[in-house]
Order: structure tokens, then sequence, then C-alpha cells
């Protein structure tokens, strides 16, 4: 399949060193979308640039924290400044934490609500802002399974992917007059590279695959090519909607 309107676009990518972002964003660079990556680590970052003009793309990276309104801003700008207005935003960006709710700090319950949410909601509002004055916009947050499915001690890591789910349809009834489109991807059990019970834990990676009708972990091209789908003109209809990529798990009734 090919994608509809993406060539020449400017797409931006938070959390885009790393796992999914990183493929979305090789992904993107190779239909000829314009990608600007931000995240906290720039060694990531300047990897996956150099993959990206390698294989011919056109890519830079911004180091920048999403909870910080000032650095989306600076990144807009820098981005605007090289590429032109940002077309696409994906906010891959996010921490994942686990323990017992009934002990979990202030610090770790903020810091992961912080990131996951709050700085989605920061990150929308300064980039939407923009796309809603030129009048076209896509926009892909990204949720989890936590979203709609209660796994014991992710409390806070449930609550931030739960809120954007609603904070997608919001945006999505709310911007869709302006032209711009919100949606959002809610990946299942996937294989990263980032620290994850899954990577390090023999038996709880055996019993997540157990439960995923697919038989395996995805991967993060799986991922990658319905966030395409999303943010290309074939997805110009859907607005507000959460497509979850999960392999059935979350169909899938039987324990």
């Amino acid at each position: 399949m090919t994608y509809p309107g993406l060539e020449g676009k400017n797409a931006m990518i938070t959390g885009g060193g790393r796992g999914i972002g990183r493929a979305l964003a090789q992904s993107l660079a190779s239909v000829g979308t314009k990608v600007t990556l931000l995240s906290r680590t720039p060694g990531d970052l300047d990897e996956v640039v150099a993959l990206i003009r390698q294989n011919g793309g056109v890519a830079q990276s911004i180091v920048g924290d999403v909870r910080k309104r000032a650095d989306i801003e600076r990144a807009v700008k820098l981005s605007k400044i090289e590429y032109g207005p940002v077309d696409i935003l994906v906010n891959c960006a996010g921490v994942f934490s686990m323990g017992p709710s009934e002990s979990i700090s202030d610090d770790d319950w903020n810091s992961v609500l912080d990131t996951n949410l709050t700085g989605t909601h920061i990150t929308c509002q300064v980039v939407g802002g923009e796309m809603i004055r030129q009048g076209y916009g896509k926009i892909v947050n990204f949720g989890s399974l936590l979203s709609f499915v209660a796994f014991p001690e992710r409390a806070a890591y449930a609550a931030s992917k739960a809120a954007i789910v609603q904070l997608t349809r919001v945006l999505g009834v709310e911007w869709i007059r302006y032209g711009v489109n919100v949606n959002a991807i809610v990946p299942g059990m996937v294989q990263v590279e980032t620290p994850h019970p899954q990577n390090g834990d023999p038996a709880y990676r055996d019993r997540i695959i157990h439960r995923v009708p697919i038989g395996r972990l995805g991967l993060p091209n799986d991922i990658v090519n319905p966030t395409i789908f999303l943010v290309s003109d074939h997805a110009n209809y859907i607005v507000g909607q959460t497509l979850v990529v999960d392999g059935g798990w979350l169909a899938y009734g039987y324990l």
C-alpha cells in the first residue's frame, strides 16, 4: 500500500530514539517525509538520524523534554526553520513504572504522569496550535493495553495511558473543525530494547505469549504501518479513535 499525503511533509516524533519511535522515524523518512526527532537522549537520536541520512532520508534531532513547554516550543521553532510547518506529530515518549499501589511515592507517580500524560498534553497543545493556524495536521498519541485493562502494580502507568485515550477523543472532536485529525494507537506487548518485565523475565514473557492469539510478541514494525496509515490521507475521516494493534490480546477472553 502507498500512503498519500506524506511525501514532503514534516513529521515530529517524540521519543524517537528508541523502540517504536525509532522504527517509525525510519519508515516515515523512507516514504519521503522529513523527520524531526525529539528526546532526552542525544546519543540515541544521533544514531537514528545517521541511519536515516545514510538511506537518503531527511532528518534532524532536537534534545528536549516533553514535560517542559519551552523545550517543545523551541523544537517546533527549529523544525519550522529547517523543514517548514509541522504537519504530523506522533507522541511516542513515555516512561514505565511498577510497584505496589499502596506504597508508590508522590515523586514516582508525578514522574510517570508528567511524562506520559502532561507531556502528551503539552506537545499536542503547542504543535496542535500551529496546526490549527495552518488549517492542517495529523496527530497520533500512544496509549497502552493498560488504557483498557488492569495489571496489578501499574497504577500510575495505567492512569496515564487511560487518560491519553480520553484526551485523544476530546482533541479529535474539538480540532477536526480546523483540519486537524487526532487519533491514538494502542500497541500490544511489543519486544523493544527499553526496560520492561517481558524483556528480563522469561516466565513472564512466556505467559504473555500464551495470552496473545497470534502466538508471539509484537515487533516495532507491527505498530509502524498502522501509525503511518493514521497520519496519511487514507485516514482523513478517522477522528478521535484509538486503534488497538495487539495480536488479538484484548479480544481474547480465555486465560
